[in-house]
């Protein structure tokens, strides 16, 4: 009840249902919080067998789900496999479930590279390559948990480097051999944001200009303070860390029981393997919502199930009142059970009525251009036309009218990223033959101009599309402000711009068919 609680009153930071379109993460993301409360309960000691069959059947079927339902996937669950890797070294979890989990993660990916028409990102992930040289690290290091203190921990370092030296092999060998480029635009970007070099590549760069991939907001907290959410995580958070750190070093000075079952019980005392796996994955998450803004839903929505948890858990009290010398039983109970009942109560009392005004709101989808313009696209257009434009703009087509697109937001595919870039020079300084050849080349009858593209200010100079596409054509920007050295002026003018002029070396390609306060439609005239 106090996660869904604080999962509803943080609603703006933990989840983008509200106020977006629907999008592929909001379709991901359930089967994603499923995966995780299916790893948890994998994760306990002494499950009966038929519990662990069906707990790994629901692994991997949510697994597949999410995988298959949003493209950074691989990306989410590298990190997840990180979390394992973390927990199998330093002996906190059985390496016989870190084994099944690793081989359920390939055999998914390799399901959905399958139903996606053999989608060549995923075989070429760094999820696959990471995987499989941990287990193959594993097999060549098998007396990696034995020795004193200090042996461990050089036998882990240099484990740690054949798993990354590994990686890189596989991943470099499969990219080769596929000739795989599907996600070099993820690199290109992450070179760039963190100071790596900066990057003319139009598709990094699009990335790199969004505020949803920058670094997450100050005022973020202050929400999550509002609620006490963040203040109740960082005291649970607090608590098991030093747990974590104490039973890490037991495990690693305790050279004598090798993983038996022993062990594992005195372990699990101290802290058990689910909450082990939970605390390491809400801090990669965490450092990857800080990192980029947009992943904040992965984090937000994991720390109030792991707040509400320490805060309703026996040992995380247990703990902290036997640091405080004020262990008893009966204190216990007192404040597993007070301390959620008082949250649970403040939060009633400061955003019910709130919540209950909003409920009584009726609210409306109200964008008259753009019902509009699918409306004519509907009723004056064949059901076979080809069209073009924006992806944002030519998914809503998609939906609205059934017509044939020339490129869609599916980003993470190569020759869909050229085929986007080649579209958008309808926004760039290119003469009126160059685009109608372009479009031609794709199929297309009719291209839609947007004049939130054409004359954008949201974004400011050097990050507009039309600046992105000056910049990788090789162009000097737009405005007042200055320009690389090596940029040239362009020999036309922008394309969007001069369209509206009518004037006869565009006339002879493009015919303006419809036009309203927000879009231009223009249809194609065939070649000759």
């Amino acid at each position: 009840m106090l996660a869904a609680f604080w999962y509803v009153t943080n609603r703006i930071d933990t989840t983008r249902v509200e106020f977006t379109i629907p999008l592929r993460e909001n379709w991901a993301l359930p089967f994603f919080a499923i995966q995780i409360a299916a790893i948890t309960y994998f994760l306990r000691p002494n499950l009966h067998s038929l519990s662990e069959r069906l707990t790994l059947l629901a692994i991997f079927i949510s697994t597949f789900l999410f995988s298959l339902t949003w493209q950074f996937n691989q990306f989410m669950m590298l990190m997840q496999a990180v979390v394992l890797f973390i927990l199998d070294s330093l002996d906190m979890l059985p390496a016989v479930k870190a084994t099944w989990l690793y081989g359920i993660q390939i055999t998914g990916l390799l399901l959905v590279c399958v139903l996606q028409f053999f989608n060549s990102m995923i075989l070429g992930s760094l999820l696959i390559s990471f995987n499989l040289s941990v287990l193959i690290a594993r097999k060549l290091q098998k007396n990696l948990k034995t020795g004193s203190f200090f042996n461990r921990i050089g036998k882990l370092l240099l484990h740690l480097f054949v798993v990354f030296c590994l990686t890189l092999l596989l991943n470099s060998i499969i990219k080769k051999i596929l000739n795989l480029k599907s996600d070099e635009h993820i690199f290109k970007f992450l070179k760039a944001k963190f100071g790596f070099g900066a990057t003319r590549d139009f598709d990094a760069n699009l990335y790199l200009c969004e505020e949803a991939f920058g670094l997450l907001p100050f005022n973020t907290f202050e929400r999550l303070s509002d609620t006490l959410l963040f203040y109740a995580y960082i005291f649970v958070l607090s608590i098991t860390v030093i747990a974590a750190l104490v039973v890490a070093f037991q495990n690693l000075s305790d050279a004598a029981n090798q993983q038996s079952l022993g062990k594992m019980g005195k372990c699990a005392v101290d802290l058990k393997p689910e909450t082990a796996y939970n605390l390491i994955h809400t801090i990669l998450f965490g450092f990857l919502a800080l990192s980029t803004m947009r992943m904040k839903y992965l984090w937000t929505s994991h720390m109030c199930v792991f707040a509400s948890f320490g805060l309703c858990s026996p040992e995380i009290w247990e703990l902290l009142l036997k640091l405080v010398h004020l262990y008893n039983p009966k204190r216990i109970c007192i404040m597993r059970y007070s301390v959620p009942i008082l949250i649970l109560l403040y939060l009633c009392y400061k955003f019910w009525p709130g919540m209950m005004d909003e409920l009584s709101e009726l609210r409306e989808f109200y964008d008259p251009d753009t019902v509009e313009l699918m409306n004519w696209i509907n009723s004056h257009t064949p059901r076979k036309a080809v069209f073009a434009g924006s992806m944002q703009l030519l998914a809503g087509v998609k939906l609205c009218t059934g017509r044939t697109l020339t490129n869609h937001p599916h980003y993470e595919d190569n020759s869909l990223r050229e085929r986007t870039k080649a579209v958008y020079q309808i926004y760039a300084k290119r003469s009126p033959e160059d685009v109608h050849a372009l479009l031609r080349s794709f199929g297309t009858d009719y291209i839609i101009l947007e004049d939130s593209i054409c004359y954008e200010r949201r974004h400011h100079r050097g990050c507009r599309l039309r600046d992105l596409l000056d910049v990788a054509n090789g162009h000097m920007m737009d405005g007042p402000g200055e320009n690389d050295p090596d940029l040239k002026p362009a020999d036309h003018p922008r394309f969007c711009e001069e369209i509206k002029r009518n004037l006869p070396p565009y006339v002879a390609h493009f015919t303006r068919v419809f036009q309203n306060k927000a879009f231009h439609v223009y249809k194609l005239t065939r070649s000759k």
